[in-house]
């Protein structure tokens, strides 16, 4: 049974073998073409090595149409994915030298994973590699940006926590003018109840001073 392959054409018009008049027909040298090419060939010669051949014995080949299919589905289907690789490649490279968002590498990093998730573990080694060192760096970020909210939080705790002493300061400050205003204000009380003692002190005294002189001189009047 001949079978082809997904890229077997013919020789002579380079077109796919197929069936009917693209069937692959076998001449006596060995070497095979389709079926039109050859009911249309003038000399009755190879193509390719020119060795001459009777149209009699000519030889139809079958056509797997199944394997062929598959092979051609395969075909495409490697192609495709190949086509697909490449460009998730070209995408992390402008990654790597634009830089982007961190929705936008996590969107690519999703989609990296599902398409190799549909390969066998064997191909697109690089594209692996290059899809851990950016889910990597996703995670530096992410966790960069986790730790810059925390040192903002952080930043914003500690301004409040500057206000508030700030604001016990000058509380403080106040209080304590207005304690040593209180001590002033004692002391200055005290010592006019002093002063004020010390005169009533004084007048009194004098009052006794007073008093004594008289009744000295009611006495000496007296005598």
């Amino acid at each position: 049974m001949f079978s082809l392959g997904s890229g077997s054409v013919c020789d002579v018009c380079l077109e796919s073998f197929g069936l009917d008049l693209k069937a692959p027909c076998s001449i006596s040298c060995g070497h095979v073409f389709c079926a039109d090419c050859l009911q249309h060939i003038t000399r009755q010669s190879c193509p390719l090595c020119r060795i001459h051949f009777d149209p009699r014995l000519i030889v139809k080949l079958h056509v797997d149409l199944d394997s062929l299919k598959a092979a051609s589905a395969s075909a495409e289907d490697s192609k495709s994915a190949e086509e697909e690789a490449r460009s998730l490649h070209e995408r992390i490279a402008a990654v790597a030298n634009r830089g982007t968002t961190e929705a936008n590498l996590r969107a690519l990093i999703s989609e990296c994973k599902t398409f190799l998730s549909n390969q066998p573990r064997n191909l697109f080694q690089d594209l692996r590699v290059s899809l851990r060192m950016i889910a990597y760096l996703c995670e530096v970020k992410s966790t960069l940006r986790s730790q810059n909210q925390a040192v903002d939080s952080y930043k914003e705790q500690l301004e409040g926590k500057q206000t508030e002493h700030e604001e016990l300061s000058r509380r403080v400050l106040e209080l304590d003018g207005a304690r040593k205003e209180a001590v002033n204000a004692r002391r200055k009380a005290e010592g006019e109840r002093k002063d004020i003692q010390a005169n009533a002190v004084q007048r009194e005294l004098e009052l006794t001073q007073k008093v004594s002189d008289m009744q000295n001189k009611y006495i000496d009047l007296l005598e």
